[in-house]
């Protein structure tokens, strides 16, 4: 299956949304589990107000949904298919 990085602005957060987040994604990444739009959250990267996500995924579109269903609004023009070199 295809992976891709997107990017997309990330509202101000408490330090204790964050950490609830962080568990959050924590516990879908370790799930390794698609969700129903077929997408598998491999990582998330994040600097104050913005992120970076890893997904596996059939297409950039199903990572439009995926981000749409979690309320972050995606442009498909924001999701990159990407290779890993090593």
């Amino acid at each position: 299956m295809a992976k891709f990085l997107d990017h997309h602005p990330m509202p101000p957060m408490s330090p204790e949304q964050a950490k609830a987040m962080a568990g959050q994604i924590k516990s879908v990444i370790e799930s390794k589990k698609a969700d129903s739009f077929g997408v598998t959250q491999l990582n998330v990267f994040m600097a104050p107000g913005e992120a970076w996500c890893y997904t596996e995924a059939p297409n950039a579109e199903a990572v439009v949904k995926h981000h749409e269903a979690m309320g972050i609004k995606l442009a498909v023009a924001d999701v990159k298919q990407v290779s890993p070199i090593v």
